[in-house]
């Protein structure tokens, strides 16, 4: 199977996955229970407001979100909204809901692009120096060290640190609140530390297999240096790498962003979504998750092709 069926195929396999994920979130948030106006419900009857202002007030409700037509008719709308990125505007915010979500996708990307390098960086070297040098103290610490940084509750010590500085802050100026740190730094280094030990752990792993394969003894045994063998080794761990990077990794980063989004308040595609879902903004969902899947259909075919340059034995036609 040459590359562009692959590529065509995934893109297919995505085409039904995101059909499948939208119809998923748009019965869910259209056909069930609207907790959205029945906050608002229970403000007017707190008012004493009458059974009939109450239903008119729903009417109003619905015929502003379009919610008032036939399920069918919505269902075909949305479908064909999501396909034009033609999303009309937030129930919330009164705002396109496309810019709405891009603008979030990009505020998140500004503390996931570094974590996700640095934590693929780092994990890889200590995992590989691991591999390499497997009774070498250093190497043992440092793969310490990253398992303790990936089992500790960070978000919850970064809740606590967070609070705690909120709370100094208003009688020591010493303390004051920086959004340098609490907005930038601390999510990078929170999302780090959640991808590091899983790295680490993965590429020390199968550095290990390789070592003692028959081809880096041969290296070795031929005086080669410890640079040149490294090389070797990571040539043929590489596949099993990228596999981690686009299936464990995606996983973890849609997790982190919703804790720590919600947890900093950084107006992201994680509280965006969170924001949305709990006054079921169906515009900003559909488009949310639109994204979500648009990520990880594009990390599967990064992933095929990857494996293509690094093995051209590699058949991804046949996984």
């Amino acid at each position: 199977m040459n590359l562009f069926r692959i590529l065509a195929k995934r893109i297919a396999l995505g085409i039904v996955a995101a059909w499948a994920v939208l119809t998923a979130v748009f019965a869910m948030f259209t056909l069930g229970e609207d907790w959205a106006f029945r906050g608002q419900e229970g403000a007017l009857r707190f008012a004493g407001a009458s059974e009939d202002e109450v239903e008119a007030a729903q009417e109003q409700y619905l015929a502003e979100r379009g919610l008032d037509r036939p399920a069918s008719e919505q269902y075909v709308d949305w479908l064909w909204s999501m396909l034009t990125l033609d999303w009309g505007n937030s129930f919330l915010a009164d705002e396109p809901a496309f810019s709405l979500v891009v603008s979030a996708v990009d505020r998140t990307a500004m503390y996931v692009v570094p974590a996700l390098a640095i934590g693929i960086i780092i994990g890889i070297l200590i995992g590989l120096y691991a591999g390499l040098n497997p009774d070498s103290r250093l190497a043992n610490g440092g793969l310490r060290s990253a398992y303790l940084l990936f089992a500790l509750p960070n978000f919850w010590i970064g809740g606590l640190l967070f609070s705690t500085v909120w709370d100094w802050n208003r009688g020591h100026p010493l303390f004051a609140y920086s959004p340098m740190v609490f907005e930038h730094m601390l999510p990078i280094v929170l999302t780090t530390t959640t991808l590091l030990g899983g790295y680490a752990s993965y590429t020390r792993a199968h550095s290990l297999e390789y070592t003692s394969a028959d081809f880096v003894t041969l290296v070795r045994t031929k005086g080669a240096s410890r640079l040149r063998i490294a090389r070797h080794v990571v040539r043929n761990a590489a596949i099993p790498w990228f596999s981690m990077l686009f299936t464990e990794a995606l996983a973890l980063l849609v997790l982190s962003v919703f804790v720590i989004e919600t947890l900093f308040g950084i107006e992201g595609i994680g509280l965006l979504l969170m924001n949305a879902a709990h006054g079921q903004d169906v515009p900003v969902l559909l488009g949310g998750t639109l994204v979500i899947i648009a990520v990880g259909v594009l990390g599967n075919i990064i992933q095929d092709v990857s494996y293509n340059i690094l093995d051209p034995r590699v058949d991804t036609g046949t996984r």
